[in-house]
């Protein structure tokens, strides 16, 4: 077994960092950075070992020959507050080796209670893939959603002691590889959007249906259907699923994201696909009735068709929103695979710009720019998430790499692939050998960058970082309370490990944005999908959006955290938020720290912003 916990590390203050910065080649130094971690591995789940984790699953028999692919995702974290002591410090894990999904204290946090096995579904058809924590039921406890390779998600409330119940009566195939919660038609109650991956006319971890991949590198539509679910406060669900279907073809969706783009406070909808384009859905719903339209960027001429939002060609599979230019507009990052000899795509980053009118002529108003902020390339990537790790006002980027680790580089075959006849693509006879010992990005370390003065990032190389590893999940929150960001990555047939910050302490702003959970006022939920925006002191807009989920398969906790830097004395905020009565915006001042906020309508008791602070 591997010690569970590694070591402190931190940067001398000597060492200068060369990184690769994109297209043009150029090359820049990363400045001195003070950011430090301490790393802890996620133990293993209760009653198991290393000696009975499982490397590879076993697949449909039309995928024998590339089992190693298919086998390449299932890890996944979420940050919540499982026992209630107001902190994001426990941890849901889904561990592939076993198949399990577990509730853990934070390892540097151990000892406030034990580990707990989630009861989950289970088969030999059927694997856990997800766990997205929510407040579905209106008794303000967290409760869960897990999803699943092979059948549709479960519903696990706190009142139930987590124990499973299906989302849908009826029996169905999904492929589940994202999940978030959102309040997609504005009534106030939190809804469940899910990204399905592979088609349900057959099992992939079974044996029923005639099995088949993408009929496309880059336009592939032969995947499974995205799912849609209204909630009405109370653990109840309709299927809303059609709200979807004409404005999103059946992609190979794996990640999710949702936030206020237009500033109507309706979630727009960001779908990010493998094999093929990206969606942006522009929320036009009213209560109890979703209505989406895709929406496309705007083709400039010297745009590469790929780089136009909605028009992409690549494998999307991770996607984040920042405010990247400090405007007051939230910004969309999107992974891809971008490796150097290897498969050398582009992350995409597009930056919302002021267009009157474009949303509802139906276009999405950004241009993509990761070349200039030096973001476009990195490795095999998968989450992706913008923190201020270090406190200093400006965001730092981290993002989980790999696909499958071996001995054999299968990348000169899957070049061939990728040249040959797309009609050829959904047979899984022609795709190369991927099986248990076969690589394909198996080299790679998770990367940090760090701003470096002006626009462009640059590679900050931690120690902590430094090992190979395959990763999928990033979960962010401030785990200790200590007013920085701490983070989870989950790692695909290896321990996960939790990053606790360690750097020293900078001012910060923390933000627990809360709304009723029902009827009673004193059950609060996290007020999913609101936005907070920083008035700098140089008049600059800082804007987040608190998460549902959004990503691949890392659960940020629900809360937002804004760096001061040198700043001093109280800090100005903009607070826009949607409840069942509308869309409401406030202004308030803070002092530095951690704050509890519970967003009320007028009509509601209390004053229109109640705030705690928290110490």
């Amino acid at each position: 077994m591997m010690k569970a916990k590694l070591a402190a590390f931190t940067i001398p203050a000597a060492l200068l960092v060369m990184a690769h910065v994109d297209v043009d080649s150029r090359h820049q130094t990363a400045s001195e950075t003070s950011m430090a971690f301490e790393a802890y591995l996620l133990p293993d789940p209760p009653g198991k070992t290393e000696a009975e984790a499982s490397l590879i699953r076993e697949t449909h028999p039309d995928f024998e020959r590339i089992a190693g692919w298919i086998s390449a995702v299932g890890a996944a974290v979420a940050l919540f507050d499982y026992d209630g002591d107001g902190l994001s410090n426990d941890i849901c894990h889904v561990d592939p080796r076993f198949d399990t999904v577990t509730i853990l204290p934070a390892p540097n946090r151990s000892g406030r209670f034990a580990q707990k096995a989630v009861p989950i579904e289970s088969g030999d058809a059927i694997a856990p893939m997800g766990c997205l924590p929510g407040y579905l039921d209106g008794d303000g406890q967290v409760d869960l959603i897990v999803t699943y390779w092979g059948r549709p998600p479960t519903l696990h409330t706190a009142a139930t002691d987590y124990a499973p119940k299906p989302l849908l009566p009826a029996t169905e195939i999904w492929h589940t590889n994202a999940s978030i919660t959102t309040d997609a038609d504005g009534d106030g109650h939190l809804d469940l959007l899910f990204g399905n991956y592979f088609p349900g006319d057959f099992n992939v971890l079974g044996s029923g249906g005639d099995a088949h991949m993408q009929h496309s590198m880059s336009r592939a539509r032969n995947a499974g259907r995205n799912r849609l679910f209204l909630g009405d406060g109370t653990g109840a669900f309709v299927d809303a699923s059609d709200a979807l279907d004409a404005a999103v073809p059946d992609g190979w969706t794996l990640a999710l994201g949702a936030a206020d783009l237009d500033g109507d406070g309706l979630p727009e909808i960001y779908i990010a696909n493998d094999f093929g384009p990206d969606q942006l859905l522009h929320n036009r719903s009213t209560q109890g009735q979703p209505v989406f339209a895709a929406v496309e960027g705007r083709r400039r001429l010297t745009d590469s068709r790929s780089r136009v939002l909605g028009r992409d060609s690549f494998k999307g599979m991770g996607v984040d929103f920042m405010d990247i230019d400090s405007d007051g507009r939230l910004d969309i990052y999107v992974s891809n695979i971008a490796e150097k000899y290897a498969l050398m795509e582009s992350h995409l980053l597009f930056r919302q710009t002021a267009q009157e009118g474009a949303w509802t002529s139906g276009r999405a108003p950004f241009v993509e720019e990761s070349s200039r902020y030096a973001l476009a390339r990195s490795a095999w990537s998968w989450d992706a998430r913008f923190a201020d790790f270090d406190n200093d006002g400006d965001l730092e980027f981290v993002q989980a790499t790999g696909f499958v680790a071996g001995q054999v580089d299968r990348w000169p075959e899957l070049h061939e692939l990728a040249m040959g006849n797309d009609e050829l693509l959904a047979n899984p006879d022609v795709w190369p050998e991927i099986r248990l010992g076969d690589a394909l990005s198996g080299d790679v370390q998770d990367v940090l960058y760090d701003q470096t003065g002006g626009a462009a990032y640059a590679r900050v190389r931690l120690p902590v970082l430094a090992e190979t590893s395959i990763s999928r999940g990033i979960a962010t929150g401030d785990i200790d309370g200590d007013g920085d960001v701490d983070m989870v990555i989950a790692r695909q047939w290896q321990p996960s490990v939790l990053l606790v910050n360690t750097a020293a302490p900078v001012p910060s702003l923390t933000l627990d944005l809360r709304l009723p959970d029902g009827k009673d006022i004193s059950r609060t939920r996290p007020a999913i999908g609101a936005i907070a925006t920083l008035v700098g002191p140089d008049g600059q807009l800082h804007s987040e959006v608190l998460p549902g989920g959004e990503g691949h398969s890392g659960k940020d906790a629900p809360e937002l955290h804004f760096g001061l830097g040198a700043a001093t004395g109280p800090a100005t905020v903009k607070l826009a938020w949607r409840d069942g009565t509308g869309h409401h915006r406030k202004t308030v001042t803070l002092e530095p720290g951690r704050h509890r906020l519970l967003l009320t309508d007028s009509s509601l008791p209390g004053a229109p912003s109640r705030s705690e602070t928290i110490q």
